[in-house]
Order: structure tokens, then C-alpha cells, then sequence
């Protein structure tokens, strides 16, 4: 019997997938050179992200009648199966067939940015440029590449070419967070409140805002704008405390931040309890020991369903309790843990621990490679520890000089017992750094150029932490001058 096509393509238009497919490749078996046909079931596959199978049939099509459709649904095959570099190469060969095609372009670009593939992005969207000179999205696009790039002076160059075809939101925030990459922190307020105008409700903007005066240690602005941040969270709380006294209430302070934040708002838990009669804070689990074993007058919660009267994030208790930073409490230390009977540190030498990677997820150009550190482990009379629980790239395997005590560590209090052992701690901007700083152990914070807000623009000391020293670079993603000052302290101190 003839399989009929058409009966195929109304059952997909039903959304009767299976059957649809069915006749497509019944039909296949009997007329296998049919390049159309293998479309359409590779269509169905890729509906069904069963990408193997897609490519297969994209490939025949392709193969047999190449065009910029087969090319294109070819290269979403191999998109699907994170194959990048070959997906890239079909979306090419499909403009080749479409060079004018501004819509079709633009789409592979968009996909070539979303799949880190940088280089093809900013190919994708210059073909998209020559077709509409004008178009501001590609200018603002291709800004952002070139930012993943680290070419920071091309990035700016296309946001002021996207502001001179017409001013947009989307050119003036990007240049706003520009501007504060730079720490050039004026021109970033300046072009975000532009931004805001273009668009008054934009959460990131009023949070990026927020950053940037934070940055300049403008407590009263910053966090104006900064509690907007993941406002769906502070919804789930009633009562949002404003700073007053409640004797008779009770006050739960929650987060929705990460560890490192919890350990350095926690210091104004203390202050708080004056103004209530009981508080409770839900925190990460993996801090509740910690935190139980020092907040003794206040309930450490292991959920958010529990009573109480008010609420707060941790990260506004200071600006509720009205303390700026130039009234930043508990400098010296503010945590404690007993001390680890470790054998490990049973040593004459001086003790310092490595912290080079933290939260995979996180801002890229805070971890530094192990490798980076290396010239550390040359200075006499010291042992090493490395304190990285997550080395998912293994980096340690190649200094059996480090003893690794991160692959064995547990929750935080038990980090803290580490910790304590040390002369010195070397990090980067991690959870373990705000630790380290709350227990008083003596710290070489290392710092990206653009770092977070908390470290406003310092280069030396933190109000936040009397034992931690900040080294920061002094170019973009350039940690030798920080390994370098770090080595020179060291050895002054033996």
C-alpha cells in the first residue's frame, strides 16, 4: 500500500505526533532518498529532543538537497545535544543560502550568545549590522560579548554606537554595569537612573543602582535601591520590620543570599534581640551549627514555617538598625569555634590555607587556578592546607605539597575549627573569607578589579574585618601583581 504524506501532516497538525511519525518513516523505507520527507521526521524527533535521532534525519536532508532549512534544523540538533562548535557551522552554512535574512541571522546569533560561543555571536550579529545598521539590540548584543571577551573598550564602543542611533534602557543599563566594572561608580549612577527613566520597574536596574551606590559606601541610597533584589522572596514573609522596637514581638530574619552574606550581616543579630522579645533566624543548614553554638539567645530555625510577628532579611538588619558603615559593629571578630586537634597541624612551621574556588556557579572572576598560587609554596618554613570542599577540577592532585583537608570538610562549624589552626588564611572573595573574618584569623583577601559592593573601593583594610588585608588586582582578570604583594608579605613576617 502507498503511504500518503498529507495523512502524515494532518496528524501532526492535530498534534498527533507518533502517528505522524509513523508514516514518515513507513514512508522512508519505501522512497529512502526523500529529503523533505526526513525532514519532516526529524522534526519530530527534535520536537521530542530526542536529538540522536533528529540529526540522523537532518543529515539526509541536508545531505540530499542542502539548504538553509536543513542546515538550520541540523544545527538545532546539534545545538540540542550541546554540541556547539558543529551546530555553529550549520547555522553558517544556512546563511550562506540566506545571507539577507536579517530574522534568520539574528535567531543563530542569539543562540551562538546563549551557548557561550562568543566568537560566532559577535560574527552572527555583525552580518545582522550589515543588514540594519541601525538595529540597537545587535549593538547592545555584541557589547555584551565582547565583555565576555574582557574586551571592555570595544564593549563600550557598541553601547555609545546603540545610544547614538537612539537612546534605549538596554544600552544605558549595560552601560551602567559597565561603568561600575570600571569603578568609575558616578557615571554608573549617572546612566542607570537614565536607564530607570527609560523603565521605571526594572528590578535589575534599581538592583544594579543599588550596587553602585553601595559601591561609594552611600548607605541611604544604596540600600533604596538594593532591597529590591528577589523581591518574590520577601513576599513570602508578612510584617516587614522598619527598625522600631517590639518589646513584646517576635522578629524571624530570613535569607536569600548565599553563605558569605549570612556570616557577615549575622554580626547584627545581637543588636537586633535589644528590640524584641525573642528572635529566630532561618538560615542556609549548613551554617545552623555554627550559628546555634554562638547566637545561644536566639533560635536558629530550621524552617520558615514558625511563628512570629515581623520579619527581615539578614542582609537589612543594619539598615533597619539605622548603623551605616561607618559604624560597622564587631570588627575584631564576632564567631567562635573550638579549635581542631587535627594531627595535620601539629606543626613548628607556619600554617597557611589556600581557598582558590568557590561556588562553581558564581562570579567567574573570583576563582583563581591553583597554578596562579604556586609560587606561595616555594617560601620556606610554611605547610600548606588547601580548604577547597568542591576542587571539581582537581587542581590539587598536582601539589602533593598541600595537604587537602577541603575534600574531608563538613558544614561550616567544622570549617571553622580549621580555620582556627591557621597563621594565615589566602582566599579569594568566598564564604570562607567572611568566616575567617568573623573568627578573627589573620586573612589575604584576594580581589578581582571589580569586585563586590561589600569591599567598596578598597585596596588595603575592610571595616567589615580588622584581621583581613585586601589585595586587589590591579588590572582585569590579572591575579600576578596580587600573587606577587602576597608573597613579598609573607616572607616579611617570618
Amino acid at each position: 500500500m502507498t503511504v500518503d504524506i498529507s495523512d502524515g501532516l494532518n496528524l501532526e497538525s492535530q498534534g498527533r505526533l507518533d502517528e505522524a511519525q509513523e508514516i514518515y518513516l513507513e514512508f522512508l523505507k519505501e522512497n529512502p532518498k526523500q529529503p523533505d520527507v526526513s525532514n519532516l521526521a526529524g522534526l519530530i524527533y527534535l520536537k521530542k529532543s530526542d536529538f540522536d535521532s533528529a540529526l540522523e534525519y537532518f543529515k539526509d536532508a541536508a545531505g540530499g538537497f542542502p539548504c538553509a532549512e536543513y542546515f538550520q534544523n541540523l544545527g538545532l540538533a546539534y545545538y540540542g545535544k550541546k554540541i556547539y562548535k558543529e551546530a555553529m557551522d550549520c547555522f553558517s552554512k544556512a546563511i550562506d543560502f540566506e545571507p539577507d535574512n536579517v530574522d534568520f541571522i539574528r535567531n543563530f546569533a542569539m543562540l551562538a550568545k546563549k551557548a557561550d560561543q562568543t566568537d560566532k555571536g559577535i560574527e552572527f550579529f555583525h552580518k545582522c549590522l550589515e543588514l540594519e545598521p541601525k538595529d540597537t539590540v545587535g549593538w547592545n548584543n555584541i557589547g555584551l560579548l565582547y565583555e565576555k571577551k574582557h574586551d571592555y573598550t570595544k564593549a563600550k564602543e557598541c553601547y555609545i554606537k546603540s545610544l547614538k542611533i537612539k537612546q534605549n534602557y538596554e544600552a544605558l543599563h549595560n552601560l551602567g554595569v559597565w561603568y561600575r566594572m570600571q569603578r568609575n561608580f558616578t557615571e554608573s549612577v549617572n546612566c542607570l537612573k537614565q536607564a530607570l527613566k527609560l523603565k521605571p520597574q526594572s528590578e535589575i536596574s534599581m538592583l544594579s543602582l543599588g550596587m553602585s551606590y553601595l559601591s561609594q559606601k552611600d548607605f541611604k541610597n544604596g540600600y533604596k535601591y538594593y532591597m529590591t533584589k528577589k523581591p518574590q522572596v520577601a513576599a513570602q514573609y508578612k510584617n516587614h520590620w522598619d527598625g522600631c522596637e517590639h518589646k513584646d514581638k517576635t522578629l524571624l530574619v530570613y535569607y536569600d543570599s548565599g553563605f558569605g552574606d549570612q556570616l557577615m550581616f549575622c554580626r547584627y543579630l545581637n543588636l537586633v534581640k535589644e528590640r524584641f522579645q525573642k528572635v529566630k533566624f532561618y538560615c542556609s543548614s549548613q551554617l545552623r551549627r555554627l550559628f546555634e553554638y554562638n547566637f545561644t539567645d536566639i533560635e536558629i530555625a530550621y524552617s520558615d514555617n514558625t511563628d512570629y510577628d515581623f520579619s527581615d532579611n539578614v542582609m537589612y538588619l543594619n539598615y533597619h538598625l539605622g548603623l551605616d558603615f561607618d559604624n560597622i559593629p564587631f570588627s575584631k571578630g564576632y564567631l567562635k569555634a573550638e579549635k581542631s586537634t587535627d594531627e595535620c597541624f601539629n606543626t613548628d612551621c607556619k600554617k597557611i590555607g589556600l581557598f582558590w574556588q568557590g561556588n562553581y556557579d558564581g562570579y567567574e572572576n573570583r576563582a583563581i587556578k591553583l597554578k596562579e598560587l604556586s609560587p606561595l609554596l616555594n617560601i620556606p618554613e610554611c605547610k600548606f592546607y588547601g580548604f577547597v570542599k568542591d576542587d571539581r577540577e582537581y587542581q590539587i592532585k598536582e601539589f602533593p605539597q598541600i595537604i587537602d583537608i577541603g575534600k574531608d570538610l563538613g558544614d561550616f562549624y567544622d570549617t571553622a575549627e580549621k580555620l582556627l589552626n591557621l597563621d594565615l588564611f589566602i582566599t579569594i572573595d568566598t564564604a570562607a573569607a567572611n568566616l575567617a573574618g568573623a573568627l578573627g584569623v589573620k586573612t589575604y583577601l584576594m580581589l578581582p578589579y571589580a569586585s563586590e559592593w561589600r569591599w567598596f573601593d578598597e585596596t588595603k583594610t575592610t571595616q567589615w574585618y580588622d584581621s583581613v588585608t585586601i589585595f586587589k588586582q590591579k588590572e582585569h582578570w590579572q591575579w600576578g601583581n596580587v600573587i606577587e604583594e602576597v608573597q613579598k608579605e609573607i616572607k616579611k613576617s617570618l
